[in-house]
């Protein structure tokens, strides 16, 4: 495995699939509103528009895909070992919108089916979308991990939530 060009040695295809423009908007617009990415990287960088970005600084990798999952699993435990940082993989339904699913560094376990959080003016945050599991910060430093939420009441869990289903936003509404 060539973790460097993320190509397979034996059939000669990328790792990672080709992602949808809507899927690379979102994906683009996560990163630049984690602060992982600018704006000018995010419209120059190929990584991104395949659906792969690598923070070195931040120690995590986040990718992004429009499959179900299980799909995509084994591709990303691949790029966790081989990177040895924590990943975030954006997953992306038109109907659905985003979800995202976290494998921390050394660890054989997904957390699964967290939706994106965020107040005004505030860092994004990964919450489980069943109310039980730890809740992760993704920022510039990378996925720190609570086990405390970052709201209060169910109102504001409810305000809070980015699904980012009719614009390709993950700005904070509340």
């Amino acid at each position: 495995m060539n973790a460097i060009s993320l190509h397979r040695p034996l059939e000669g295809e990328p790792l990672l699939r080709p992602i949808t423009h809507r899927t690379g908007g979102r994906f683009a617009s996560l990163l630049i509103s984690c602060c992982l990415a600018t704006v000018e990287t995010a419209r120059i960088d190929e990584r991104i528009r395949s659906g792969f970005f690598e923070n070195e600084e931040a120690g995590v990798v986040v990718t992004a895909t429009s499959c179900d999952r299980p799909l995509f699993y084994h591709e990303c435990e691949v790029l966790a070992h081989f990177s040895h940082k924590d990943l975030a993989l954006l997953r992306f339904d038109p109907l659905e919108g985003a979800s995202f699913d976290v494998l921390l560094e050394g660890s054989q376990t997904w957390q699964c089916n967290y939706f994106a959080w965020r107040r005004e003016g505030d860092r994004l945050w990964l919450i489980p979308a069943h109310t039980e599991g730890p809740f992760f910060r993704l920022s510039e430093t990378g996925l720190e991990t609570y086990q405390s939420a970052p709201y209060e009441n169910g109102h504001q869990r409810y305000a809070g939530i980015i699904r980012a289903i009719e614009t390709p936003s993950f700005d904070g509404r509340f």
